[in-house]
């Protein structure tokens, strides 16, 4: 066994410890201290400046604005971009497969095994993180970022709704998001979710408080009002909401198989800090809006929860010079809404 091997073993067996007494939430919480301690990670977010905007008239409705400099890099990865001699790259050099981790940040970085069903996920933590203890949960194996929406494929949709909750229902006090092709994934080629721990000062979002707000439908789903993006929402115990949630999904394909290749989508889970309740969102996309004008980063879940993320010198300067309210912000967001249906 590898060095590198050794200490991926000797890790996860803690973790796993850690994960029957504490949940995996502990788990993850120590896989950060851990990276910290090892100096993988280097950014505590002791740069980032978050700002809350309310509207005028109505204190209850807020967007908030994460100035995070560090966010920029992430486009240029971490760690080596030539291998070793006699290493073989993996899928181009994809940073979320593990064969190739090993090599980029000189078994630096070490992951936490989780397992949902018979698939196998690694958690990675992101070196470029937006949120405390930011997780990065990648498929094993190198599958694409898009998820199965055809008509007539639905155990795509429900496999990624089915991981996406099961991991949420296990980590309270968490938020989690899939963030698809052109909706935020900036490795596209590569399955992943993404998992952050709400901030102690700030924990609810945006879209959280827009929800208490809804139109109920007759259907078991609601759907938002006063959000500057259209959104579906399922609240209950996490097997409800599974089977709520991929029916009606499948009902929103067929009613829409005409501009299918034109859409991709953002979805969002996570638990109630108490008892077994969890809310799962759903927020159609337009393919190619991951950007918008006057923005450098992509729309992705962050955003579409309400906190849009400023990474830029130019983007700093319109925060401090005043040009950033909540109406600029909710603009920044409706020019990626998306039409639940046509008709």
């Amino acid at each position: 066994m590898s060095e590198y091997d050794t200490a991926w073993s000797e890790l996860n067996t803690r973790l796993r410890g850690i994960e029957d007494s504490a949940g995996l939430g502990g788990a993850l919480a120590e896989l950060q201290a851990h990276q910290q301690r090892t100096g993988f990670i280097e950014d505590r977010l002791e740069g980032v400046d978050r700002r809350t905007f309310h509207h005028p008239r109505d204190s209850s409705r807020f967007f908030r604005v994460q100035y995070n400099p560090k966010r920029a890099l992430r486009f240029n990865g971490t760690g080596i971009t030539e291998p070793p001699a006699g290493i073989v790259v993996r899928n181009d050099g994809c940073f979320l497969c593990r064969d190739n981790i090993r090599w980029q940040q000189g078994g630096s970085q070490l992951g936490y095994e989780v397992r949902i069903g018979e698939t196998v996920y690694y958690a990675w933590m992101n070196p470029f993180p937006l949120l405390p203890t930011h997780i990065v949960v990648a498929t094993e194996a190198h599958t694409s970022q898009e998820w199965g929406y055809e008509y007539g494929g639905r155990r795509g949709k429900t496999m990624l709704l089915s991981d996406l909750v099961a991991l949420a229902a296990r980590m309270p006090g968490y938020v989690g998001f899939y963030n698809g092709v052109d909706a935020g994934a900036s490795i596209p080629g590569h399955m992943h979710l993404q998992f952050c721990q709400r901030p102690e000062d700030d924990p609810e979002f945006p879209l959280e408080r827009a929800a208490r707000v809804f139109e109920d439908s007759d259907q078991g789903i609601n759907f938002l009002s006063r959000y500057p993006v259209a959104a579906a929402v399922w609240r209950g115990a996490a097997a409800e909401v599974i089977e709520a949630a991929s029916s009606w999904m499948s009902q929103w394909t067929h009613r829409n198989r005409d501009r299918l290749n034109n859409l991709t989508a953002n979805f969002i889970a996570s638990k109630d800090q108490a008892g077994d309740g969890l809310s799962l969102y759903f927020v159609p996309r337009a393919r190619g809006t991951s950007r918008v004008n006057g923005l450098h980063g992509l729309i992705g879940g962050l955003e579409i929860l309400g906190e849009v993320v400023f990474s830029s010198p130019e983007e700093k300067k319109l925060l401090d010079d005043g040009a950033i309210d909540y109406f600029a912000l909710a603009s920044y967001l409706a020019r990626v809404r998306t039409p639940m249906f046509l008709s």
